[in-house]
C-alpha cells in the first residue's frame, strides 16, 4: 500500500516536473524579443526597441527578464516602417527603462492561487509633455481606437446589454483567486514633466515605488486584505514655476505605510491608506501657506514685517526634521503629528486636506527660534515709536519698555514667540487666521502702560494747543486710539 502510495505521488511529481518543463520550453520558443516588440509596436503606435529578453528552459520558474527597453513617442504606420532595424532617437524617448522583472510562482495556479514573486520596472525614464494646446503625449494611448463595422456592432451589442443591468462596481467577489504577490512597482525612476501651456519643467528623480507583501482573499477579507507601501522619490523645478503654491522647490519624500485595498463592508474596490511620510531633506520658495501666515493681518500691525523671512528660502536636512502621518480614504486626507523643522523656526501641524478640490482645514503651530526674538521686538518698538509719534510724546516714553509689554503675550514658557493659525481655503490660495494669542492693537498697549506719562505730555502740550484750537493734540488722540 506504502508503495503505491509512493509510487501515485511519485507519478504526480514527474507529471507537474514535466509539465514545467514543456511551459518552459513553450515559453522559450514564443516569447522572443521579436515578438514581444511586435505586439508593443501593434498596441501603442510606438517605435519598440528591446536589446535583450532572458528567457531560459525554467523561464516558467525562474521568471522572465526583458533589459533595456526602450519607447518612442506616438507613431504613424508609415513612420514605423521606416524606423523598423533603427534605434529609437534620444529626443523621441517616450519610455526607457533598464529591466522588466516578471516572476509567477506556477504550482500554486493549480490550487487557484495566483502567487506573483516580482514584477518590478528597473530604472525607467518617462518623459511626459503637454503641450500649448494642453495635448500630453500619452493621449493616443487613453482614445478609443478606431473599430471595424463588425467590432463596432458588437460593441454597440454589449452596450445594449449592459444598459439593461447597470454595471456593478468592482468588489473582493470578483476575483476569482487567493493572491499573494511579493513586489509590484518601479525601483530607480525618473519622470520628466514639461508643460508647454505654461513653459515650466518639472522632475521627479530617485523613484522607487512598490507595493510588496500583497495579500488578498475574497473568502476572508477581514484578515487577508492587505499590503505595504514604500515610497521613495525627490521632487523639483527645473527653471521658474510659475503656477502653483510654490515658487521653487527640491523635496525628498520616504513614505511607508499599509494599504487595505477593499472596504470590509461593501467589499468595494476603495484603498484606505496609512503612512508615515517624512522628507529627509528639502527647499522650498515663496509657499503659498507661509506667505499667507506672513502677510495676516493682525500680526503685521502688531510686529511689522518680522515674520517675512518665511517667504524667502527655507531648507531642512535630517530624517527628524520634517514629517506627517497620514490617513488616506476617497479624496480625504487625515494629517496628524505634523512637525516641519526649518532653521529659524518650527512648525507643527495636523487636519483635514482633501486631494481632489485642494481644500485645507488645518491647526498650525509655530515657534520661532530664540534668536528670532530680538528681531520681533525691533519690529514692535517701531510700531511704538510710530504710534508715539503721532501722539506727540516720543520723548515722554521710552519705546523699550512698551515693546517688552508688548512681546509678553507673543512668548510661551520656554521664552519663544509662540503663535496658533487656522489654515483654511486652498493650497494656492490659503487664508490663515491668527487663533493665538489674542492681541490686542499697539495703541491700546501704549494706552494702558504709558497712560499717565502720555497725559503729562497732553499737559505740556496744552499751552501750545491754545494756540491751534487743540487740533495737533486731538489729531494726534484720533490716529492712536
Amino acid at each position: 500500500m506504502v508503495k503505491t502510495i509512493l509510487k501515485i505521488l511519485g507519478g504526480i511529481v514527474a507529471f507537474i516536473f514535466v509539465l514545467i518543463i514543456a511551459a518552459s520550453i513553450a515559453i522559450m520558443f514564443i516569447v522572443n524579443k521579436g515578438m514581444i516588440e511586435e505586439q508593443m509596436k501593434k498596441a501603442l503606435n510606438r517605435h519598440v526597441q528591446i536589446e535583450d529578453i532572458s528567457v531560459g528552459i525554467f523561464s516558467i520558474v525562474s521568471g522572465i527578464e526583458v533589459n533595456k527597453v526602450t519607447i518612442s513617442n506616438f507613431k504613424t504606420e508609415n513612420q514605423l516602417k521606416a524606423l523598423e532595424g533603427k534605434p529609437v532617437p534620444a529626443g523621441d524617448v517616450f519610455v526607457r527603462m533598464e529591466s522588466l522583472r516578471l516572476k509567477l510562482k506556477f504550482l500554486p495556479l493549480l490550487k487557484k492561487q495566483f502567487m506573483l514573486k516580482e514584477l518590478v520596472l528597473y530604472a525607467p525614464t518617462v518623459n511626459i509633455s503637454r503641450s500649448k494646446a494642453g495635448v500630453f503625449n500619452f493621449d493616443d494611448l487613453t482614445r478609443p481606437k478606431k473599430l471595424t463595422k463588425e467590432e463596432q456592432a458588437e460593441l454597440e451589442k454589449e452596450k445594449a446589454e449592459e444598459a439593461k443591468e447597470p454595471k456593478k462596481p468592482f468588489t473582493a467577489d470578483d476575483i476569482p483567486v487567493a493572491l499573494s504577490i511579493g513586489k509590484l512597482g518601479i525601483k530607480d525612476g525618473t519622470v520628466n514633466y514639461y508643460d508647454g501651456g505654461l513653459n515650466q519643467k518639472f522632475q521627479i528623480y530617485k523613484l522607487t515605488a512598490m507595493l510588496y507583501s500583497i495579500v488578498i482573499d475574497p473568502k476572508d477579507l477581514e484578515k487577508k486584505d492587505s499590503a505595504k507601501l514604500k515610497i521613495y522619490m525627490g521632487v523639483k523645478n527645473i527653471g521658474p514655476v510659475r503656477s502653483g503654491s510654490v515658487d521653487s522647490f527640491d523635496v525628498t519624500f520616504d513614505v511607508s505605510g499599509t494599504v487595505k485595498p477593499f472596504d470590509l463592508k461593501t467589499r468595494r474596490l476603495e484603498p484606505e491608506v496609512s503612512v508615515h511620510a517624512g522628507s529627509p531633506e528639502g527647499m522650498v520658495t515663496g509657499l503659498q501657506i507661509f506667505n499667507s501666515i506672513a502677510g495676516n493681518n493682525v500680526l503685521s500691525k502688531y510686529i511689522g514685517n518680522q515674520l517675512d523671512f518665511l517667504k524667502g528660502k527655507q531648507t531642512w536636512e535630517g530624517s527628524k526634521m520634517a514629517y506627517v502621518d497620514v490617513w488616506w480614504k476617497a479624496g480625504v486626507a487625515k494629517l496628524s503629528n505634523g512637525n516641519l523643522k526649518l532653521k529659524e523656526c518650527r512648525l507643527l501641524f495636523g487636519g483635514i486636506f482633501n486631494t481632489n478640490s485642494k481644500g485645507l482645514n488645518v491647526d498650525l503651530e509655530l515657534e520661532l527660534l530664540e534668536s528670532r526674538n530680538n528681531a520681533i521686538k525691533v519690529g514692535i518698538r517701531r510700531q511704538v515709536e510710530s504710534g508715539l509719534k503721532q501722539l506727540g510724546a516720543k520723548k515722554y516714553v521710552d519705546p523699550n519698555k512698551i515693546a517688552e509689554t508688548a512681546m509678553q503675550p507673543l512668548l510661551n514658557k520656554n521664552g519663544m514667540v509662540y503663535m496658533k493659525f487656522k489654515i483654511a481655503g486652498t493650497t494656492a490660495k490659503p487664508a490663515a487666521k491668527l487663533t493665538h494669542p489674542a492681541l490686542g492693537s499697539i495703541g491700546d498697549i501704549i494706552k494702558k502702560v504709558a497712560g499717565n506719562v502720555i497725559l503729562e505730555a497732553g499737559k505740556e502740550a496744552a499751552g501750545k494747543a491754545l494756540k491751534d484750537g487743540g487740533k495737533s493734540l486731538m489729531k494726534g488722540l484720533k490716529k492712536l486710539f
